[in-house]
């Protein structure tokens, strides 16, 4: 008689969000968001687009909606959020130029994972990454493998309704996990840095060893930014499995 196989059984996983601004803006100016559900298995980055409108609301819905059990690239659960982030952002007693910038909305990358037993499941819309690493190894990266392929105007996600996202820009990988592997979600320009210095140097920087809290993570940042980092908002939300 045959039996199927047991399920796998994974130990709890954590999780760490780490994320520092621009070097001269304030924190509120951060234009980047992480989320993470460990329990339910659930991660997200997304990275608003600094010449769009309050970007930073934006990035922060599409983040939070995934980590909620939502799909925001589904064209319903989109077109909600659309709708809620013009009713958050369109404040009465707004200037005229900044109505005006509104008008043209908000738009920003993002990057959701999930984590089932040994496997994980992403989507993704522009440059924002994930490093699967073992033992501090790169094993792969995605959607984008290459640091050369980080452009100035990757692919986003809009709040307007007539910059549709379509299939093509949707970007799905899934894999399987060992237990101890790590899942790195990374906003472009800290994932650009990571692979371009695993491309000259074989390693990747000891970003794991700088995620103690806050401060660590953000002193890491200025001394990597001295080594080339992109003077960019630089976000991880960081996954043990």
């Amino acid at each position: 008689m045959s039996t199927s196989p047991d399920p796998v059984v994974r130990a709890p996983l954590d999780v760490v969000i780490r994320t520092v601004p621009k070097r001269g803006n304030a924190a509120e100016e951060n234009e980047d968001s992480a989320a993470g559900d460990a329990e339910g298995g659930r991660f997200a980055v997304a990275d608003g687009a600094s010449t769009t409108a309050r970007s930073e609301v934006w990035s922060a819905m599409l983040a939070e909606s995934f980590v909620n059990g939502e799909d925001p690239l589904a064209d319903d659960v989109l077109t909600r959020l659309r709708r809620d982030w013009w009713a958050r952002v369109n404040e009465l007693d707004l200037a005229w130029h900044a109505k005006a910038k509104l008008a043209g909305g908000a738009a920003a990358t993002f990057l959701g994972v999930v984590v089932e037993a040994d496997r994980y499941a992403l989507s993704s819309v522009g440059d924002s990454c994930m490093l699967h690493l073992a033992e501090q190894k790169l094993l792969s990266a995605a959607p984008l493998t290459e640091w050369s392929a980080f452009s100035r105007f990757p692919e986003a996600v809009h709040t307007r309704s007539d910059i549709a996202v379509s299939p093509a820009e949707i970007r799905s990988v899934s894999g399987t996990l060992s237990e101890g592997d790590v899942l790195l979600l990374a906003t472009d320009a800290v994932a650009k840095h990571l692979l371009r210095h695993h491309s000259e140097t074989g390693a990747l920087p000891p970003i794991l060893d700088h995620l103690a809290d806050e401060d660590e993570f953000a002193d890491f940042i200025e001394r990597e930014r001295e080594r080339g980092l992109d003077n960019d908002d630089s976000t991880v939300c960081v996954v043990w499995t």
